[in-house]
């Protein structure tokens, strides 16, 4: 009896759930284990991706040349913008190389104007 009871436990505790909420390749927003974590990685394989923004994001868009994203910290910190240039964008750079923000609201829609940065096209 100990012995699958232990085994319950193990594999209650190895689980994870996880999803992809959004996606244009080779960017997708993906959470693990709940919903209220939400990433935007850039897909290297079928297993395997590359954090750009952490979480929580709560708004994404994305256009031929940009990926735009909104952030609320999990850290209750204020609300920020990133966007992404598509074109710089590579699997073995860093996300701190790639990503840039974060901006303030203000700021980001000055860029946004700017840049012909794309438009949120999906809020979680």
């Amino acid at each position: 009896m100990k012995h699958a009871l232990l085994i319950i436990i193990t594999s209650y505790l190895c689980s994870c759930d996880s999803g992809v909420e959004w996606k244009d390749s080779p960017y997708e927003v993906i959470w693990i284990d709940t919903g209220g974590n939400r990433t935007l990685n850039h897909k290297i394989s079928e297993n395997t991706s590359i954090g750009r923004v952490e979480a929580e994001v709560i708004a994404v868009g994305s256009n031929e040349k940009y990926v735009v994203v909104k952030q609320k910290p999990i850290d209750g910190s204020p609300i920020s913008y990133f966007y992404i240039d598509r074109e710089k964008d590579d699997k073995y750079l860093n996300w701190d190389e790639i990503t840039q923000g974060p901006f303030s609201e203000a700021r980001f829609l000055r860029l946004k104007a700017e840049l012909g940065l794309p438009v949120f096209s999906k809020e979680f």
